[in-house]
């Protein structure tokens, strides 16, 4: 019996990350060449570049919620922890000089095939469902992970270039909003 192939699976998406960012396209042969392997080897597990970027995806979730995780740790699990635990993922992850390439093309990949969406949208839901069960106040809870998605969002897709003070002050801002309520949001008058 012959002996099961074991593929550096890592060495492959890194492959599909770096392809995608420099070429805006997939090819099983790019990525192949990049991860220095051969195509059967790339498609010994993923069969298509569909399944190829599902792994990806699925990669993506799997680090964004482990750090997200960490970044609670220090919360201690107690209310509001998981909405902070994202706030301060977000401090120590500053936008990028230059945009992310590689989140461009999964964005539009994501626009494209509603079975990718699917899993970033079951993905959302549990997370908007732990937040608000975890949270002081749950209707300030949501409205503060809607504000801080809407931050992220316009920093990944370079829609706004906030200066380091104005993003902390936001930050700061939605943080007071999670922990505080509604009413705690700064002065209108500033």
């Amino acid at each position: 019996m012959p002996r099961p192939r074991k593929h550096d699976q890592d060495k492959i998406l890194d492959a599909v990350e770096r392809v995608v960012a420099r070429d805006g396209v997939l090819t099983i042969h790019a990525v192949a060449k990049e991860a220095g392997v051969s195509k059967a080897t790339v498609l010994y597990d993923h069969s298509s570049k569909r399944e190829l970027v599902e792994a990806l995806v699925a990669r993506t979730i799997k680090a964004d919620n482990a750090f997200n995780d960490a970044c609670a740790a220090p919360f201690g699990g107690g209310l509001d922890a998981p909405l902070r635990g994202r706030i301060e993922a977000a401090r120590q992850s500053p936008p990028v000089p230059g945009g992310n390439p590689a989140v461009l093309s999964l964005v539009a990949a994501l626009m494209q095939d509603a079975g990718l969406r699917e899993r970033f949208r079951r993905n959302q839901n549990t997370l908007g469902q732990q937040l608000i069960a975890a949270a002081s106040h749950p209707r300030a809870a949501r409205l503060a992970w809607l504000a801080l998605e809407g931050l992220k969002l316009q920093q990944h897709l370079e829609l706004h270039d906030w200066s380091d003070a104005d993003r902390q002050e936001i930050l700061d801002d939605i943080e007071a909003l999670a922990v505080q309520g509604i009413d705690s949001v700064g002065d209108t008058n500033d």
